[in-house]
Formats: C-alpha cells, sequence, structure tokens
C-alpha cells in the first residue's frame, strides 16, 4: 500500500499548458480509501487467512473474508495516481526513482527482518533458503521461481511489474494514444489469460507455454483490467477523450476481468468499488475527509509490509498461551498499527527524506553540467 494521490494535469491533456501555473492539491478521500484498503487487510489476514493456514484453538466466532476486494481497490487506485503521477512529472525516469525511493528501502528492511521473524511458530515450518533470501531482495521473487518470504507481498510483486508496463507505455506513446495500449493490453488479457488456463493441465511443461506464462506475469495481464479502470477514472476527471469512450473502457475492462477470474469476485461488488473510488477522486465523500483516515493512509505501507508474518507469530504465541482469540486479534491488531506508526515515523520518512534529497541533488547538479556544456 504505496500510493500517494495529488491532483494534476497528464501532459497529454488538452489543459496540459496551463499544467505549470495550476497547483497540485492531494486527494483526500483516495487517501482514504488506502487507509480503508490497509485495514481491510489487516482484518483479512488476521482472521481469516490466519484461521485457514494455522488455526485458532477455538473458534473465533466470525471472520473477515474480503480481502480481494481490498486488493481490487488498491489495484484501482494505483492505476489513478500511478498514471497521474507519471503524466504530471512527464520523465520516466522521475516517476520510476520516486517509487523506488518510496518502496525500496523500507522493503529491504523488512525483508531481512523477516528472515528472523520466520523462524518464530507457526511460521518456522519451511526456514528461508539463502535463494529465495536474495530472490526476494529483487522485490519480483516469483519471476525466479521463488515464493514471497511474506505472502502478502505478492501484490507488491504485482505493483512494481505495473511501473514497468506504464513507463513502457508512456515511452511508446501508449499513453498518449491510450485506445492502442490500454487496448491491446486488455486484448492480450482476454486471449492469453483463459487460454494458459485451460491448457495447464496438459501444457504446463512445453517451451512456448513458459514463454507465455512469462509474458502473462511479466505484463500484469491478470490485473490489467483494474489498472486500466483506474486509468480511465482519471481521463474522465482531467476531460481527456470522450467521456462515453472511457465509460466503454471501463466496462470492456469490468468485463474481461470478469472473463479471466473464474468466478472469484462478485461483478456487482466490482461496480461497487469503480463508483466508490469514483466518488472519492472527484471529492464526493466528505465524512473520508476525516482525519484519522488520512493519517493511517500515512502509515499504510509500514503496516502493509510489517503486519501479517510478525502479527501470525504474535497471534500463535498468546493463542497457544490461553488468551482468548479474541482478545489475541485485538492485541495484535493494536500493535500491528503501533508498529506502522513507529516504523513510518522513525524509519521510513527520515529515510525517504534524505534520499529524496540526495536524488535532488544528483539531479540539479546534472542539470547545472548540462547548461555548462
Amino acid at each position: 500500500m504505496n500510493i500517494n494521490p495529488t491532483e494534476a494535469i497528464p501532459s497529454n491533456s488538452p489543459q496540459s499548458a496551463d499544467a505549470a501555473s495550476t497547483p497540485r492539491r492531494r486527494i483526500i478521500e483516495l487517501d482514504a480509501l488506502r487507509s480503508m484498503a490497509a485495514i481491510n487487510l489487516v482484518l483479512f489476514h488476521f482472521t481469516h487467512v490466519y484461521a485457514v493456514k494455522f488455526g485458532y484453538t477455538t473458534p473465533l466466532g466470525g471472520e473477515w473474508p474480503y480481502g480481494a476486494y481490498g486488493v481490487m481497490m488498491f489495484l484501482m487506485l494505483s492505476g489513478f495516481v500511478n498514471s497521474m503521477s507519471l503524466l504530471r512529472r512527464g520523465q520516466p525516469g522521475d516517476f520510476v526513482a520516486a517509487r523506488l525511493i518510496r518502496i525500496v528501502p523500507l522493503f529491504l528492511i523488512v525483508i531481512v527482518a523477516n528472515v528472523f521473524i520466520c523462524s518464530l511458530e507457526p511460521l518456522n515450518s519451511q526456514p528461508v533458503s539463502v535463494a529465495q533470501f536474495l530472490a526476494n531482495l529483487t522485490l519480483m521473487p516469483r519471476v525466479f521461481g521463488y515464493e514471497c518470504i511474506d505472502p502478502v507481498m505478492w501484490t507488491l510483486q504485482v505493483e512494481m511489474m505495473f511501473y514497468l508496463v506504464l513507463v513502457a507505455l508512456f515511452c511508446s506513446g501508449g499513453l498518449k494514444r491510450y485506445w492502442l495500449g490500454w487496448g491491446s493490453l486488455l486484448a492480450a488479457s482476454a486471449v492469453i489469460c483463459p487460454s494458459l488456463d485451460a491448457l495447464k493441465d496438459g501444457y504446463s511443461d512445453h517451451g512456448l507455454f513458459t514463454i507465455a506464462t512469462a509474458l502473462r506475469h511479466l505484463l500484469v495481464l491478470d490485473f490489467v483490467p483494474m489498472f486500466m479502470i483506474g486509468f480511465l477514472l482519471y481521463m474522465i476527471k482531467t476531460k481527456v477523450g470522450s467521456r462515453w469512450h472511457n465509460l466503454a473502457g471501463i466496462a470492456a475492462a469490468v468485463i474481461v476481468f470478469h472473463c479471466i477470474d473464474h468466478g472469484k469476485h462478485n461483478p456487482v461488488a466490482t461496480v461497487l468499488i469503480i463508483g466508490l473510488v469514483a466518488l472519492a477522486a472527484w471529492g464526493r465523500i466528505p465524512i473520508l475527509r476525516m482525519k484519522p483516515f488520512a493519517y493511517v493512509a500515512t502509515i499504510s505501507y509500514a503496516v502493509y509490509l510489517c503486519h501479517n508474518n510478525l502479527g501470525c507469530g504474535l497471534i500463535h504465541t498468546f493463542d497457544h498461551a490461553g488468551v482468548p482469540p479474541l482478545v489475541s486479534l485485538a492485541i495484535v491488531i493494536v500493535f500491528s498499527f503501533a508498529v506502522g506508526i513507529l516504523v513510518t515515523h522513525r524509519i521510513e520518512q527520515p529515510l525517504t527524506r534524505r534520499l529524496r534529497a540526495w536524488y535532488e541533488s544528483v539531479r540539479s547538479a546534472q542539470t547545472v553540467s548540462a547548461n555548462i556544456a
């Protein structure tokens, strides 16, 4: 959970001539949705996933099984705000640098910490190998055939792949001619994903199947419809292209998504989430402007990285020490957000500020050198 919504005008917009004089404004409601996605994620992992994988000593009495919809909302938000960020900057190098500075340092720290956390019960059944650890340091371990040390981090791998796809679209003109760029990806998603799923049992060892599967993951084809919806909402927001054509594109993306997801998501929920993201982007949900939502969004990346493995170890410890499951759950939820606060303010933010200052100094020095030359 690492997006950072800021209002801007895309470089290919009819309004882009005035972009330099247009002040950027945070879209507070999108920040609030990010905080809701973080809360959804914590509840999902500690009530549903933990109960399925490890089990409480006595029934919890209920669970929150809606994690997939939080991921769906996050991917739409990512499509919206990262497209906005790249188009506003107009410099893919600066966009990639900003994303890496925001994501990588804390991620690497948490991966190292997880090597020790995974020695706790009930996580210690499969020790972390050196090869798995090194693969995880790349942020994209599944590309190398390894699982994430913390299972929740698979979404971060998808996010990193999306950045590469987005920059490739930008550099090739696929964001300016977005019907060609996004349309090609959506068509590939509609054809390649169900075809590979149908051929998996009989052809999984075939060379062409392996190549096509690699292409599927590199182009994040399973998630292209969600990213595309976010992008098109931003096009509508900034009045780029025909509103009705953009809405038709969103409808096509929804149809493709539900053709390739094997019934894992409810179409009604998809439409409701799109509506929620749109209302937030247009500032039509005043309750989301409350400060607690914005603050949880601030710490959401640290909570995302730190909550799952550590929380599972603590729940197991408390639960097996005789603490009632609901009390164990409550303690660990509070602890997870406390860790998120501490890590955000003591590690993430100071480190990010220093790296941004360093990057700006390097950029300034390069600009001076170029002017002299």
